[in-house]
């Protein structure tokens, strides 16, 4: 019988680059926590916040990028979660961007590719 291999899939779309930047990330009904991103790719970013969010939730995100304009406004879906090893505070979440702007896609690609 042939051997059956797995092959790891990237869920990822693009390249991502290592940005530490404010991040406000609101729940429905209001709620905002506030974070700081880990890195950020044009389909998606992965975000410290000091509480969890369940997997799924589809959220507004306000990113605060390095740029001297305003806050990127977007909705996201948190599509992974990991605990730090001691199971406190702070927690690094995934999201995945749904359907950006063309404004926000470019402010994020002049930032990752410098055009």
């Amino acid at each position: 019988m042939a051997e059956i291999r797995t092959v790891p899939i990237e869920r990822r779309k693009g390249e991502r680059i290592p940005l530490r930047c404010p991040v406000e990330v609101e729940a429905a009904g209001g709620h905002v926590l506030r974070g700081q991103t880990i890195n950020l790719s044009v389909s998606g970013t992965l975000v410290s916040l000091p509480a969890e969010i369940p997997l799924g939730m589809l959220l507004r995100i306000r990113l605060h990028l390095p740029d001297g304009q305003p806050p990127l406004e977007l909705e996201a879906l948190a599509t992974r979660q990991e605990r730090s090893p001691s199971g406190s505070p702070p927690v690094r979440i995934g999201f995945h961007f749904m359907v950006p702007p063309a404004e926000a896609v470019q402010r994020i690609r002049t930032l990752i590719y410098g055009t």
